[in-house]
């Protein structure tokens, strides 16, 4: 199912990717978005960049915070349990549904990936027992990103690597659309969630939890496809949070969905964010 044939009003910006979402609607929607980011060539060259950079070895052990479907799940695995190797990859899902529909995906590619519950801010884990942490997007979700990075650098062995890759939503770019609107539904979008600039923070954050930040640092823009901008959905959503703000009319807001929604129906429409990677090493 894609986001531009998903229907209803279950699914909200302020209710997606929490661990206690629950409902059809609402799991077809966060399933389809992670889908859609799993396959954006964008994304894939960050991703291609990142395990690169943490050298995933075969017999590491390696933790996937926030796994939703469990894609880098299984690609951690993959790299850390080669032949007969012990090395294994766990995800930490909070959302019970999506943590399923990871074990489900495993078992259809006979992956070694395992899954279990826990926050990013309380993994259920010892001290100094990983190798990778892989943390993708998540930081954006999380009321105390700095506890949550203090808790992978926790359960870091020293030489170990964090990678954390994250939107900043004050970067998105919109096309066919007034700069000043444009603006005000960015606004809106941001206002639900709880870390909406996640990446520029995460240098110092990292620092602070006695983590050493790679002065390489990556970005891709993840660029949302024509037939997403078509439907329109995830920035109707938007426009409605920003009448409902004040930010701008009814009016306003209906003319810019249209005019981006025409503009992908023509061909030349454009919507993007950038995701930024970093990689974090415990002395």
């Amino acid at each position: 199912m894609s986001i531009s044939e998903a229907g209803g009003s279950a699914f909200t910006l302020d209710t997606a990717f929490k661990p206690e979402t629950i409902g059809d609607e609402a799991v077809e929607q966060m399933v389809a978005i992670l889908d859609l980011q799993d396959g954006a060539p964008s994304i894939e060259r960050l991703r291609a960049w990142a395990l690169a950079a943490a050298d995933v070895r075969p017999g590491d052990i390696c933790v996937d915070v926030g796994s939703g479907t469990g894609t880098m799940t299984r690609r951690l695995a993959a790299l850390a349990r080669v032949d007969s190797t012990p090395g294994k990859a766990l995800g930490i899902e909070p959302n019970v549904t999506l943590r399923e529909i990871a074990v489900r995906r495993a078992a259809g590619a006979r992956s070694h990936a395992q899954f279990g519950p826990g926050l990013a801010t309380d993994l259920p884990l010892p001290d100094g027992v990983a190798d990778v942490v892989w943390c993708e997007r998540v930081l954006q979700h999380v009321p105390d990103p700095a506890a949550a990075i203090a808790e992978i650098a926790r359960v870091l062995r020293p030489g170990g690597r964090a990678v954390l890759l994250d939107s900043d939503h004050e970067s998105r770019v919109e096309s066919d659309m007034d700069p000043d609107v444009a603006r005000a539904l960015t606004t809106a979008f941001m206002s639900q969630l709880a870390n909406p600039r996640a990446a520029r923070n995460i240098p110092r954050q990292a620092s602070a939890a006695g983590l050493v930040v790679d002065p390489d640092i990556g970005s891709s823009a993840l660029v949302f496809p024509e037939e997403v901008l078509a439907a329109g959905r995830m920035h109707r959503m938007a426009a409605d949070r920003a009448v409902a703000d004040g930010l701008v009319d009814a009016a306003t807001a209906d003319a810019a969905v249209q005019a981006l929604g025409d503009a992908a129906r023509h061909g030349w429409a454009f919507s993007a964010v950038t995701v930024f990677g970093f990689v974090c090493r415990k002395p």
